[in-house]
């Protein structure tokens, strides 16, 4: 009987090869592997973030974070502005290409989706899905100690 491999590698094999899919997918646009992620977050919780936010939720350095706005910034993605009641902190807008870049998420997103749940049924991806968001808790509670 084959050995079987272990939860990390399984986990880290399917990342890097996502990663690697991600990259084709996202090259045409333009978009750097970690500017995708960062898109996404902005999506996802709206207008008026700061970028200490945004570290904190994509887990990435200030100065990172300070580059990949400035790029999208003069790219046109993005528009930052001073938080009113606190002018140390800047906060960040899309622009009218929030309707491009929810396209090219939502595009790619699904055929990351078709790719990973191929041969599952709904009731197995909705499963799997929970799982991870178990795994993630799990997770949390020791490393973010």
């Amino acid at each position: 009987m084959p050995e079987r491999k272990s939860v990390l590698k399984l986990h880290s094999i399917i990342q890097r090869k996502l990663i690697m899919h991600l990259r084709k997918k996202i090259e045409p646009y333009g978009f750097s592997r970690g500017e995708f992620p960062f898109l996404v977050m902005l999506l996802k919780k709206g207008d008026g973030v700061s970028q200490k936010e945004i570290c904190e939720d994509v887990m990435i350095s200030k100065s990172t974070t300070s580059k990949m706005v400035n790029k999208l910034e003069r790219e046109g993605y993005l528009r930052m502005e001073k938080d009113p009641d606190d002018k140390r902190v800047k906060r960040i807008y899309l622009t009218e290409k929030r309707e491009e870049i929810e396209d090219i998420v939502e595009k790619i997103d699904n055929e990351v989706d078709e790719i990973m749940f191929n041969k599952f049924s709904e009731e197995d991806k909705e499963k799997y899905i929970t799982y991870l968001e178990q795994i993630l808790e799990n997770v949390e509670e020791v490393v973010d100690r």
